[in-house]
């Protein structure tokens, strides 16, 4: 089952940083921006790079621990630019990471669990995002209709 899981992280890695630094070539983007994809794709083909050797020496039960570490690093590092959520999520998969990589862990298991508290600490921000645009939007609203009805203070009508 690791094989098959290595395997499939291997070609999707290889898949994603390439995508990601051929995409950066076509589109004009921001410095800071630039700089993100860049380290994000050059990231994936280190973890493809390192999930290889790791194969060839036949520790695949170290890849979902070296795969959490490193999206735990990008996480917590981009997060801070992007979505505040995102660096908690970070240090989740990072301490997952690092469960998985104890002698006699489980590391599957430590994966799906981290994965299941950082996709849920970032799909929680989102749904109060959500909420904190939404009650702006009916704030501004409120604001507008209320300019519109306001009566002078002189009282005059």
């Amino acid at each position: 089952m690791t094989i098959l899981w290595s395997v499939a992280i291997l070609i999707g890695g290889a898949i994603e940083g390439l995508t990601i630094l051929r995409q950066q070539r076509h589109r004009g983007r921001s410095r800071l921006g630039a700089w993100a994809m860049r380290a994000q794709g050059n990231l994936s083909l280190v973890a493809v790079a390192l999930s290889g050797l790791v194969l060839w020496l036949d520790g695949a039960r170290f890849l979902p621990g070296i795969w959490l570490l490193l999206l735990g690093h990008n996480f917590f590092a981009l997060g801070g630019l992007a979505f505040p959520p995102m660096r908690l999520a970070g240090l989740f998969y990072q301490a997952g990471g690092l469960a998985a990589l104890v002698p006699g862990s489980r590391p599957l298991w430590a994966m799906a669990a981290a994965t299941a508290l950082g996709n849920g600490w970032i799909g929680w921000g989102v749904l109060r995002e959500r909420a904190r645009q939404q009650a702006r939007a009916v704030a501004r609203e409120s604001d507008r209709s209320g300019q519109a009805t306001v009566e002078p203070e002189n009282g005059v009508s």
